[in-house]
């Protein structure tokens, strides 16, 4: 993650602290630990100090085994900290220009792991990374972690206070109409009402002996008034694209995906490759929704892009959802259902098989960016107008969506040149360096270096 031969080149930012730890092992590093857990993962360097210009330089520990030593005693002791999440690859001591500082690599927790806590209390001891470095993380936001620890997924659970009645008639025939489109002569076909309800996890049998709805069902075919009683912050919106309404609407799932894909249609139906990686961007936004949290799901159709934003952060690592082959949806239940209407992959495949098709339609490459306070997540896919004149060169990306392209890539990477961002990213260079020169004046981005060697950076940290 870090080159250590030009540890100089670094800044603090929100995924690499330095401390001196000339006076032993910091208590701020617990503090640094779990937010960089909670967050997405960084690196914490023991041994390394900011000059006047912020520039990093190593100040030679004198024993640094033991620094290390009395971190493995701490971070195994429960009173200290909650969980190690660490190996012993990630705890290791390096050189720099001779000089030996001790390296902690801790990763992004995995969602049964959190909260990540310190000092035995989850209240007061849970930490986020963001702009001003680590800060104490909210009660909504633990319990938002502690919900996504559990091994059943949210929307399984039983609503015994609610009544089948809650769910709309209308919309289960419409989808029982569709599986009998896509999938003719499956079991389902010949269940009553009830025993598909239940088959899907749209329901079952609660303490009472009756049947309620589970929260996928609910979401997935209640009515607006029902799904508002028991998820007071639900909301679901589509802009653009002559989608019929630009307030928050409060349809359930099926209906909304409906009403999506038909404002989506209009503009690309000619495209199958887009359209697939389409609805499977809309699939993921709506299975993997934190439907309890605030904020609601946003579709946003433009001439420039088309976003999807959901609250909720990723489960999983985002370099592995890349790569596919892990899948872990906020909302198992609702994942199964949309597998059964034919979208959505279900198997950890979906969102390598959406940025393939957005680039195989001849559009840059998509991309996530994630906040943590609130959690929320967004999918950006950018669009390349084509010039209305003779000429076949086509429209540079959207600078909003560049510069978010570009920012993004420099925080999982630290930092780059412009021809590594360019090829990286799918951007012509003249444009990388075009965006990051503007980045530069801006003040959001740094360089190090001029010309073709130049180095790029988030600039640190603000508060700093």
């Amino acid at each position: 993650m870090i080159d250590f031969g030009h540890v100089e080149k670094y800044r603090e930012n929100n995924r690499i602290e330095a401390k001196r730890a000339l006076g032993g092992l910091p208590y701020s590093v617990w503090e640094t630990y779990s937010s960089f857990a909670n967050t997405m993962g960084g690196v914490i360097l023991l041994g390394v100090e900011e000059g006047k210009d912020k520039s990093f330089h190593a100040v030679d520990l004198p024993n640094p085994q033991a620094l290390i030593d009395k971190f493995w005693r701490q971070v195994n002791d429960k009173r200290r900290v909650n969980v190690n999440i660490l190996t012993k690859h990630d705890v290791r001591i390096e050189r720099v220009n001779g000089k030996r500082i001790v390296v902690i690599e801790v990763p992004r927790a995995h969602r049964a792991d959190k909260p990540v806590y310190i000092e035995n209390d989850m209240m007061t001891g849970t930490y986020r990374r963001g702009g001003e470095g680590d800060y104490r993380c909210t009660p909504e936001e633990i319990a938002a972690m502690r919900r996504d620890a559990a091994e059943r997924t949210q929307d399984m659970r039983l609503l015994e206070g609610v009544l089948p009645e809650a769910l709309c008639t209308d919309t289960i025939a419409a989808y029982r109409e569709l599986l009998r489109t896509l999938r003719p002569g499956h079991a389902l076909e010949r269940c009553s009402v009830n025993e598909l309800l239940i088959q899907l996890g749209a329901a079952g049998v609660g303490s009472d002996g009756r049947l309620h709805p589970s929260a996928a069902g609910l979401l997935m075919f209640g009515s607006p008034a029902a799904i508002a009683e028991s998820f007071p912050f639900y909301s679901v919106q589509v802009t653009g694209g002559d989608a019929p309404a630009a307030a928050p609407i409060h349809d359930n799932l099926f209906r909304f995906y409906h009403t999506v894909t038909a404002a989506l249609h209009k503009r690309f139906h000619r495209s199958t490759y887009a359209w697939e990686a389409l609805t499977e961007g809309l699939v993921n936004c709506l299975v993997n929704a934190d439907h309890r949290e605030r904020g609601g799901v946003s579709v946003e159709i433009t001439e420039d892009r088309v976003r999807f934003s959901n609250p909720g952060a990723f489960r999983i690592n985002p370099d592995s959802a890349r790569r596919g082959g892990v899948s872990d949806a906020r909302n198992r239940a609702i994942s199964h259902m949309f597998v059964m209407m034919g979208v959505g992959a279900g198997i950890g495949g979906g969102i390598p098989r959406m940025f393939g098709n957005w680039r195989r339609a001849n559009h840059p490459t998509p991309f996530f960016t994630e906040g943590f306070d609130p959690e929320r997540t967004t999918l950006t896919l950018p669009l390349k107008r084509i010039r209305t004149d003779a000429h076949t060169k086509r429209r540079a990306v959207p600078e909003a969506v560049a510069k978010q392209l570009l920012a993004e890539h420099l925080t999982h990477v630290i930092f780059a040149r412009a021809s590594q961002i360019s090829a990286a990213v799918g951007m012509s260079l003249p444009r990388v360096r075009h965006y990051l020169t503007l980045m530069c004046r801006e003040g959001t981005v740094v360089a190090e270096g001029t010309g073709k060697h130049a180095v790029y950076r988030l600039r640190e940290r603000a508060g700093r």
